[in-house]
């Protein structure tokens, strides 16, 4: 597998962050209700079954005709990728990598079928820390559960605080 295809497929971004903002002083967020466990258990099983290269397990999370997008900086600005869900399924197949992704403190909007992660990650490729960002998951529930409908996050590569999860520990290591 193409190191530079997982960066793109690790993690999630401003974007849709850029979309919503905090209440306004002295107003209370809305509670997101009782699906917001259930939507946040969908993001984090995501990136257990990306950490354990599990693609059937992947393939059922991803919504029909699900994308994920990616922004980092580059040599000449901002760069944005885009890839499939299909094709980023079929990017995990190939070489044997261990890869971790990590997730803490997500933000859960819920609103009938749609929901919305929006949580800070960081992402270890073979045993080493390659960046940290923020995963945005758009979730629709289309009548068979909650699945992811797309993915966008940042990869930041320098000045990530460190992770209230510790250093990473993977089993069998």
């Amino acid at each position: 597998m193409r190191p530079s295809f997982l960066f793109r497929v690790s993690g999630v971004v401003a974007l849709v962050a850029a979309c919503s903002s905090p209440a306004p002083s002295g107003e209370t967020i809305p509670d997101p209700g009782p699906e917001a466990g259930e939507v946040a258990g969908v993001a984090q099983g995501f990136l257990e079954a990306l950490s354990r290269t599990d693609t059937a397990t992947l393939a059922s999370l991803l919504a029909p005709g699900a994308m994920i997008y990616s922004v980092r900086e580059g040599d000449e600005g901002p760069a944005l990728a885009t890839v499939s869900g299909g094709d980023f399924l079929a990017s995990l197949g190939g070489e044997d990598q261990d890869l971790l992704e990590r997730m803490w403190e997500p933000v859960v909007k819920v609103e009938g079928r749609v929901a919305m992660v929006w949580t800070p990650y960081d992402f270890h490729l073979n045993g080493e820390f390659s960046h940290c960002g923020i995963d945005v998951f758009t979730l629709v529930d289309g009548g068979e559960g909650w699945q992811v409908a797309s993915i966008t996050y940042n990869v930041v590569r320098e000045g990530c605080p460190p992770s209230p999860l510790g250093s990473p520990i993977r089993s069998g290591t």
